[in-house]
């Protein structure tokens, strides 16, 4: 049996999803994509990643998982528009800022052990395309018009 791989759309759909467990077991198993910023974006050529993805949707529990994992606090969205961090997308937010400026990672155990996803719906091997071509060109488009042709 092939070893499971981590996807985009399988971290993607989790942080949507905020099912945390979920988010922690796929970081465990592979973290690589952990500070990807370019899984959100406005649809005006801003990107942003789940930190601050999660930031912004006010959950302390994903800010918690993707912290145990590696994600930077500091790193910037990208793209046309207003860059901004995830610290500073925290300033009116004790609360969330006190977790990102914590000397170490807050601590996260899960409750559940979730089922890892079993296969891929056209929307996620969009969003996985949308990332492929980020790695091939450095551009990011909108995962809308990127899903494979009907068979």
């Amino acid at each position: 049996m092939p070893a499971f791989q981590v996807t985009r759309a399988h971290l993607k759909a989790a942080c949507d999803e905020r099912n945390w467990d979920l988010l922690d077991a796929l970081l465990e198993i592979d973290p690589a994509r952990v500070n990807d910023n370019a899984l959100y974006g406005d649809g005006w050529g801003l990107w942003w990643g789940m930190l601050l993805e999660a930031v912004l949707k006010d959950c302390a529990d994903g800010i918690a998982v993707l912290l145990k994992h590696g994600a930077q606090p500091g790193l910037a969205s990208w793209g046309d528009g207003v860059t901004q961090t995830p610290l500073e997308a925290a300033r009116d937010k004790p609360a969330l800022l006190a977790l990102l400026q914590a000397a170490e990672p807050p601590a996260y155990t899960r409750t559940t052990e979730p089922p890892l996803p079993q296969g891929d719906s056209r929307a996620d091997q969009a969003v996985n395309r949308q990332g492929e071509l980020r790695d091939q060109a450095g551009l990011v488009f909108p995962a809308a018009g990127l899903e494979p042709p009907e068979e």
